[in-house]
């Protein structure tokens, strides 16, 4: 079985982390693809498309720990309150995800026990072995959903605990990545979606950026690397 997450070694002693919470598509063959077509594990559904590539290549640039989830959001989403009704979602962009629905008690603990506990107990552990890091989380969100309105911002920050560190990050943006339009807290919200930040990170009054990136700039392996270098510009100069 694959691990339930998995973790970035530290190649340097850098006071920085960063983490996908939506990097993975894996699905259990267990769970013989939640009753999905292969052609919906391609899409936005099921992964934040080329996060994995940009977290692996940010953290070999600062020698940082990281951490990749190791599941898709479909099977259950780490980025989710245990009460959330998109815990283990039903219906996904006018998608119904068949397996999940009518899951008993036992079947949702399965979940929360194998995947969700493991991934947060982790990232928790790679915190604390760090003095005051600089904590990133990196998701990806589709240009045009199913069910949504065209997004026109290449880059959103969800902000909400930390807005000093958004603004520096903003600034080193429009010198290094002047190209690119950035949005606070579009297309998504930080006081709607931002449980792993809520809860592993802003209790520690640690900086932080949550940087979401519209995924036509990470579709491939060299558009992710390329990403992946303009984040890089933008975040060394805020590392203190």
């Amino acid at each position: 079985m694959k691990q339930n997450f998995q973790v970035i070694k530290a190649l340097r002693n850098t006071p920085l982390f960063i983490f996908g919470d939506h990097a993975s598509r894996y699905i259990p063959e267990k769970y013989n693809n939640l009753g999905l077509q292969v052609e919906d594990l391609d899409r936005h559904i099921a992964w934040d498309i080329g996060t994995e590539t940009v977290v692996r290549e940010l953290c070999e640039a600062f020698g940082c720990s990281g951490q990749i989830a190791g599941v898709s959001r479909l099977v259950i989403d780490l980025n989710r309150h245990l009460t959330s009704p998109s815990l283990i979602p039903i219906k996904s962009d006018g998608t119904t995800i068949k397996r999940n629905m009518y899951l008993s008690e036992l079947e949702r603990k399965e979940r929360i026990d194998n995947f969700y506990r493991p991934y947060h107990e982790g990232i928790n552990g790679s915190l604390d072995k760090l003095e005051k890091p600089l904590v990133i989380s990196i998701h990806s969100f589709t240009k045009k959903p199913k069910l949504g309105h065209l997004r026109t911002v290449d880059i959103g920050l969800l902000v909400k605990h930390d807005e000093q560190t958004a603004k520096r990050f903003q600034t080193q943006l429009n010198l290094h990545g002047a190209h690119l339009s950035l949005g606070i807290n579009e297309p998504y919200s930080a006081y709607d979606l931002n449980h792993t930040i809520d809860v592993n990170v802003a209790p520690r009054s640690l900086r932080h950026l949550a940087i979401e990136i519209r995924q036509d700039h990470v579709d491939t392996d060299d558009k992710a690397i390329l990403m992946a270098n303009i984040l890089a510009n933008c975040i060394k100069p805020i590392m203190s």
